[in-house]
């Protein structure tokens, strides 16, 4: 009786274990790019979405979100929302702007694409099928907002160092969203551990400071083409500038 207990119990334990294991598995559909630019004059911009499956289709569902992560019919609509992409192939979705949309004129705005996959019904009993879903940022960029080409716009952040407190505070005065994932510390480029953070136009973010004393700082961001930049920077006691070329 003891010995059916206990594997009755071990058997319970291995399976409360399984499932606290994540899942390292990969959409076979996704979009063919990590973040979308939309400008002002474009009258929609498309993006190819791959079904990586050599053997299964896939129905695909897109939407998009607000920042809140809402789910939104306006100021942008996706066509189609859903439709099927068979094995090996390849669709396009499109992203269009509402003609009465309205959207402020001095600053980017963001908003998040998703595509979720759904996989054909499996005829195997005891199988747990996944929806798997992919999330992109989508940056609407108006006429008045321009990047000149190849600029570098965190070269525009603000630094201020607060070595008493530990803490770096970056602001950001430009029009333009700048997310920051890493800060490298020195002319050795020493990592400082912080979090990736999205700074939004004429916003400012906080980040914990490891060290202190150093005169040159690289910032770590994301460009437009979803690639990192380290932008560097000379340091005084309290504040961080743009080092020139």
């Amino acid at each position: 009786m003891f010995c059916l207990l206990n594997r009755r119990l071990i058997q319970r334990i291995s399976l409360a274990a399984s499932l606290c294991v994540p899942l390292l598995v990969q959409a076979a559909v996704s979009p063919d790019r990590t973040r979308i630019i939309y400008d002002e004059a474009a009258k929609s911009v498309g993006v190819t979405l791959n079904n990586r499956s050599a053997e299964l289709p896939f129905v695909v569902q897109s939407w998009i979100e607000n920042e809140s992560g809402e789910k939104i019919t306006s100021p942008f609509m996706v066509l189609p929302p859903l439709q099927r992409i068979e094995a090996n192939e390849s669709s396009l979705l499109r992203i269009v702007k509402l003609p009465e949309a309205e959207l402020p004129k001095d600053r980017e705005s963001v908003f998040y694409l998703n595509v979720r996959e759904i996989p054909p019904k499996s005829g195997a009993v005891n199988t747990i099928q996944i929806a798997l879903q992919s999330k992109i940022k989508l940056f609407y960029r108006p006429a008045a907002v321009k990047r000149e080409r190849g600029g570098d716009l965190a070269e525009g952040l603000q630094i201020k160092l607060d070595s008493a407190a530990k803490k770096l505070t970056i602001e950001n005065p430009t029009a333009f969203h700048i997310t920051v994932v890493g800060l490298l510390a020195g002319a050795e480029k020493t990592s400082m551990p912080i979090e990736t953070v999205m700074i939004e136009p004429f916003g400012s973010a906080q980040f914990p400071m490891s060290q202190t004393g150093f005169k040159e700082l690289f910032v770590s961001n994301m460009n437009d083409y979803g690639g990192q930049a380290d932008t560097h920077f000379s340091c005084s006691a309290l504040e961080c500038k743009a080092a020139q070329p």
